[in-house]
């Protein structure tokens, strides 16, 4: 199958072409960009066409994958413009902007047999079949999740502009909301969300969050881009703590470690390198052949889920 990537982000560049490379599946790589001077691009042995309009590239590139990397404001015109012309689609989170433009677009792809997914990939790393088994092995179960995760977000950034996409609740909120969802597969019953940071013209820049689910399950968190970089999970449940390193961005090449303690006894698990990208577009690849749309109904249930923290993160500033 060939992929069109629409917009060349420093995470495109970074984590989705050599993703793309790595993938015998993928026999092409079509890139539309508006930089005159890519020079990621030019050591690329995948590398078909380079386009600088993205209403072009839709049209002219025959029906495959088209996996959006562009600034938030931007993901609904384009996610729905590929649907049309046939295209399976991947976006980076948020994959969409709001709820209703989600079930839309959701139910678009549905009735034309396409894949529709957000690329939060970070949960097909082995690291989580690794937690299932070191759970296995306790016989326990998670009660509670603790996250942070405060990626920096250089100043120039289209992140720090609202009317582009950007602040935290976009950028953090789709991993707030979607941990649950790995760990439990349920959405939760309640969400609640202060506002910690915003910026002059009010765009929120870090935020802190309880999600419950059922069976009294809690996901307690904070996330932005003020504070200094922080990356880590600890799940709870009776009588034991796993420590997780790095669990929403972890680099392919680096070994994740579970530090797991029960009692007064404390383990190392450690998880071989893997890089959840192209495990991510591998899965949506076979997705697609076998024509299962279902595959992206995570995003979905994750665009509901991050309407209410939106809704609660209002409500706590009295902004409703």
């Amino acid at each position: 199958m060939n992929v069109l990537l629409v917009g060349l982000s420093r995470f495109a560049e970074k984590r989705v072409l050599p993703a793309i490379a790595s993938i015998r599946a993928i026999e092409k790589v079509d890139v539309v960009t508006s930089r005159a001077d890519a020079p990621s691009l030019g050591s690329m042995a995948k590398l078909g066409t380079v386009y600088h309009d993205w209403n072009e590239a839709l049209s002219a590139a025959p029906p495959g994958l088209v996996y959006v990397s562009l600034v938030n404001s931007l993901h609904a015109t384009v996610v729905r413009r590929a649907l049309e012309h046939g295209h399976h689609v991947v976006a980076d989170k948020p994959g969409l902007p709001d709820r209703e433009t989600a079930e839309q677009l959701v139910s678009l792809a549905r009735a034309s047999s396409l894949v529709l997914s957000e690329a939060t990939c970070y949960s097909f790393h082995p690291l989580f079949v690794a937690v299932e088994s070191v759970l296995a092995e306790l016989g326990a179960e998670v009660a509670n999740a603790v996250a942070v995760f405060t990626p920096p977000v250089p100043p120039e950034d289209w992140r720090w502009d609202a009317a582009r996409g950007g602040g935290a609740l976009a950028d953090t909120g789709p991993y707030a909301v979607s941990l649950g969802r790995v760990l439990w597969g349920t959405a939760p019953e309640r969400i609640d969300a202060v506002v910690n940071d915003r910026t002059a013209d009010g765009l929120e820049t870090s935020f802190s969050m309880l999600a419950g689910y059922p069976g009294g399950r809690t996901v307690v968190g904070q996330f932005g881009f003020t504070t200094a970089y922080q990356n880590m999970v600890r799940l709870m449940g009776k009588g034991f703590t796993i420590d997780i390193e790095r669990p929403f961005s972890a680099p392919p090449d680096m070994a994740v470690e579970l530090r797991v303690r029960t009692g007064d006894r404390a383990t190392v698990h450690t998880v071989e390198p893997a890089d959840s990208m192209q495990l991510f577009l591998s899965a949506v690849l076979d997705a697609a052949e076998r024509g299962s749309p279902d595959f992206g109904l995570s995003l979905l249930g994750d665009a509901r889920a991050l309407a209410r923290l939106r809704r609660a993160a209002s409500a706590s500033s009295g902004l409703l």
